[in-house]
């Protein structure tokens, strides 16, 4: 992103932290659609280059009728790249989520800053639909017990708009969600043959839960579980009556500050956060947590002590 011509950053409104993103713009710079994003499991996991030459056509399409359609863009005074300082050392030209770091870092030291915004451009999959690579917004998948399967949603469908957002990849989905509120709902309408359908997808407690710990401008938001140690064995497992699979591991004798001010001693048997049985090794435990939780989160450390069960809370830091 060079700091060279006067662009007004609400125009090219995106997910800074992708490694690939197109903007289809008209010649009045109206934005019909955005082709990109990813997951945490790969930068390429969720675009392909059928996937953006189906967008390519669609957005064509779009573009040749009569009234085209446009996403929503933010209003107000421009907002240019030079009203972010870039960071020393790198003369005029910062990364895009560079920009974003300077942005969050702004925010939190203004006091404006809080853990919802860490969950931006959430997945399709958070409310139980997973679009097709090749073919940007068609619906590929549907978890049969979910939101989107209590709106109406099936595989095959072709989704058209999202949150009031024209919809031809999985891109303008992710931006369709990130204008989502957290509760509430959002309407949607789809196509499947000749039939033109819409509904409402109720929006869960937490749904825009995401995995972050990919994204470089939340590194510094990232949260450790501050709990670790050795996986119990199978004996021990059986005379505490866990299975052989759930988490289940002793505290090391180093205890974090953060841990031990919340109460966690030497030899805790730690069996996870928020009463979740979770089915993962120590190792893994710390996974789960860099993705599911931020800096800043009060959780519940599930521990067992001298065989007296306790609900201890804990600030993650």
């Amino acid at each position: 992103m060079a700091a060279i011509e006067p662009l007004d950053l609400k125009v090219f409104d995106f997910d800074y932290d992708l490694t690939f993103c197109i903007l289809f713009l008209s010649p009045d710079e109206k934005v019909y659609s955005r082709y990109g994003g990813r997951c945490e499991k790969g930068a390429d996991k969720r675009q392909s280059l059928a996937g953006l030459r189906y967008t390519m056509e669609s957005v064509l399409s779009e573009h040749r009728s009569r009234t085209p359609r446009f996403t929503p863009r933010e209003s107000g005074k421009p907002f240019y790249i030079r009203d972010i300082a870039p960071p020393r050392g790198l003369g005029r030209c910062i990364h895009c989520h560079q920009a974003k770091e300077v942005i969050y870092d702004r925010m939190d030291r203004e006091g404006k800053w809080n853990l919802d915004m860490a969950f931006r451009y959430p997945l399709p999959d958070n409310l139980g639909f997973v679009l097709d690579v090749d073919r940007s917004n068609i619906v590929k998948e549907v978890n049969r017990v979910s939101p989107a399967a209590n709106a109406g949603i099936q595989p095959g469908d072709e989704i058209t708009t999202l949150n009031r957002v024209p919809i031809h990849s999985f891109g303008d989905a992710g931006f369709a969600l990130d204008g989502a509120p957290k509760r509430g709902s959002i309407t949607v309408s789809w196509q499947r043959g000749d039939r033109e359908m819409s509904g409402k997808i109720t929006l869960p407690d937490r749904w825009r839960r995401t995995d972050i710990s990919w994204r470089p401008s939340l590194q510094g938001f990232v949260a450790s579980p501050r709990v670790y140690g050795k996986d119990m064995t199978r004996e021990e497992r059986k005379k505490h009556g866990l299975s052989e699979t759930q988490l289940a591991f002793w505290q090391a004798p180093n205890v974090h500050s953060q841990a031990a001010e919340a109460g966690i001693q030497p030899g805790d048997l730690i069996l996870g956060f928020d009463d979740e049985t979770l089915e993962l090794d120590a190792y893994r435990f710390l996974l789960y947590v860099r993705s599911k939780y931020v800096k800043g989160e009060t959780v519940t450390v599930n521990v067992i002590r001298n065989d007296r069960r306790l609900r201890l809370p804990m600030k993650l830091q």
